[in-house]
């Protein structure tokens, strides 16, 4: 896949991005919420998993008691690209397979 810049309003108006917001970076950003530490543990190694396949790896953050803060940027283009898009969608529909949730942000 070939790195395409997205802009932040790029990002507002793509469908599957609901959970995720825009910072500063730029990036996106969402919460994800399992049942508990290990839910949230086990949700950091399949997004990990997914990351190391697509070659493309975000900053995850897990806090008690199973929440999974998850980051993403495209470094080589200094800012959100279509990788990001495509990962941000992979991540959501696996963390609702695992029975978590979104955290609103």
């Amino acid at each position: 896949m070939e790195y395409q810049a997205v802009t932040p309003d790029d990002i507002a108006r793509t469908d599957g991005l609901e959970d995720w917001s825009v910072i500063d970076g730029p990036a996106i950003i969402a919460e994800f919420i399992a049942a508990d530490y290990l839910g949230g543990a086990d949700l950091a190694r399949t997004f990990a998993a997914l990351a190391d396949e697509h070659q493309h790896h975000p900053d995850m953050e897990l806090r008690y008691p199973g929440r999974l803060r998850v980051l993403l940027t495209t470094h080589d283009t200094g800012g959100l690209s279509n990788h990001d898009v495509a990962m941000a969608r992979r991540f959501t529909a696996a963390a609702r397979d695992a029975g978590a949730s979104v955290s609103a942000n």
